[in-house]
């Protein structure tokens, strides 16, 4: 390394910074430093510091300063502090998460529950239609009532002849009681025990209850216009009217009041095809009794391609005049050709 001749004036270029810009006793966080400014030297007698001697200082503050970032937090006692972390904001609290079931209760069910739906039910194993199937029940079968809760629409357990499990407790599939059925060529449908079957198809079937006043008729004929009427007579009117689709034939279930204390009338006819059509009179003593004509239709079934086998819905309309054969036909609105 070559020396510097005497009286050379050079300025070196790491040395072109004034020494009043050089740190200072506690210019460098961390650490106490202690720097003799230029200044300082002159006003004090102390001798004047050398360009050699301000680089021997830059380099002193250098290695200190690394030196205090490699200790760090070891522990090292000495004159350098390490503060504490500072935590801005408010605190993050994390709350657990908490998923709540409802489940509506399962009430004790007793008595006989026979399968009105054409084409049967699902047994499955819990009250949901995504429960797996572990059976099924054709029509007219009869299961024992264990249990019934409303939740997904509402369901009964039920226990079989070979199986437990669950079926919809929607009353157009299923109905209270035990059932006797009636076959011909023209229609087929359940209806009450206890109640008789007299008649054919078409001079009309009479399904009588107990009771005199209590009869459902059952008649077929070529077209609507040739069905007998609900209504005639004085003091009889109209009193409510619903879509009513039956085996996948769409109808007018309608309701008559008359001036007769205690007796009501209802029908529904329906327009099969161009050639059959099929209707439905009915004489009871209470609105009431409304329940078993509805238990005729949903599980009536008839041979014709309209009929697809799926249970029947209703739908109320405003109440109003109908005027007799004007039916609508074909598939219904609800109908369905698979199992629930």
């Amino acid at each position: 390394m070559s020396s510097r001749r005497a009286g050379s004036t050079a300025r070196e270029p790491y040395l072109s910074q004034p020494a009043e810009a050089f740190p200072t006793r506690g210019s460098v966080p961390g650490i106490d430093v202690l720097l003799t400014k230029t200044r300082a030297a002159r006003t004090t007698g102390l001798p004047k510091e050398g360009p050699r001697r301000r680089l021997a200082g830059v380099a002193l503050v250098t290695a200190l300063t690394a030196l205090t970032a490699s200790c760090g937090s070891s522990g090292h006692n000495g004159s350098t502090t390490t503060s504490a972390p500072t935590t801005t904001g408010s605190p993050t609290t994390t709350k657990p998460t908490t998923t709540t079931t409802t489940t509506a209760p399962v009430t004790q069910a007793h008595g006989p529950e026979t399968v009105l739906s054409p084409i049967g039910l699902n047994v499955r194993a819990g009250p949901s239609k995504s429960a797996k199937v572990i059976g099924s029940a054709a029509q007219g079968t009869v299961l024992q009532l264990l249990g019934h809760t409303s939740q997904h629409g509402g369901w009964y357990k039920v226990q079989g002849a070979s199986v437990t499990g669950w079926i919809s407790a929607n009353p157009a599939y299923s109905a209270h009681g035990p059932f006797g059925s009636y076959t011909s060529t023209a229609f087929s449908v359940l209806y009450p025990a206890g109640w008789t079957a007299t008649g054919s198809p078409r001079s009309g079937v009479t399904f009588r209850s107990p009771s005199p006043t209590e009869k459902v008729v059952i008649t077929t004929a070529a077209n609507i216009a040739k069905l007998p009427p609900v209504s005639h007579g004085v003091g009889i009117s109209q009193s409510s009217s619903r879509i009513f689709v039956a085996c996948g034939v769409t109808g007018y279930f309608v309701t008559y009041t008359t001036s007769a204390p205690n007796r009501f009338l209802a029908g529904i006819p329906l327009l099969l095809d161009a050639h059959h059509a099929l209707g439905l009179r009915a004489t009871f003593t209470s609105l009431s009794q409304l329940r078993t004509l509805l238990d005729f239709v949903n599980s009536l079934s008839f041979p014709v391609a309209q009929c697809i086998g799926g249970p029947p819905t209703t739908t109320t309309v405003a109440h109003g005049k109908v005027a007799h054969g004007k039916v609508a036909h074909g598939k219904g609105p609800g109908t369905t050709s698979t199992r629930v």
